[in-house]
């Protein structure tokens, strides 16, 4: 018997990617995540991925600029996906809300968008992940979600 979450990666459906209008809906994020980062609580964000969040945060054109360089692709098993439950299944989720309203869109034959990863390989090659946005989204599918990445 499957898993909700390996259910829902064989059967979910993404939306086209309109890397504008996320853009647009996420950039509020960036603003969100700035200041945890400026305040202390996102420490382990490795400092590339974080001054890239707070470049964002400052110039909305320039989140929309590299969500339109992004590539999609599946985040895979083992993957260390800093601030995200990926892998953690949909029951770390603690909102009931959220949970219903993205098993609503799994369910539904408009789709989903894609989770947003910030990407940085370091000078001993390295490679950083941070989930942007999208963790409800990124946790229910789990493994093997397709995620816009944005290399920084």
């Amino acid at each position: 018997m499957l898993s909700f979450s390996s259910f829902m990666r064989e059967a979910v459906i993404y939306k086209k990617p309109d890397t504008q209008r996320l853009a647009d809906e996420e950039h509020g994020e960036t603003i969100t995540q700035s200041a945890a980062i400026k305040s202390g609580n996102m420490e382990v964000t490795h400092p590339k991925i974080a001054n890239a969040i707070h470049r964002f945060a400052q110039n909305k054109n320039a989140f929309r600029q590299a969500m339109a360089r992004s590539s999609v692709q599946r985040i895979k098993a083992g993957t260390n996906v800093n601030n995200s439950e990926i892998g953690q299944g949909i029951k770390s989720v603690e909102s009931r809300t959220k949970i219903q309203r993205v098993k609503n869109q799994l369910g539904s034959n408009s789709g989903i968008d894609r989770p947003i990863v910030l990407r940085h390989t370091d000078e001993n090659g390295e490679t950083h992940h941070h989930l942007l946005a999208g963790n409800t989204r990124a946790t229910a599918v789990g493994f093997g979600v397709q995620a816009h990445h944005i290399d920084v």
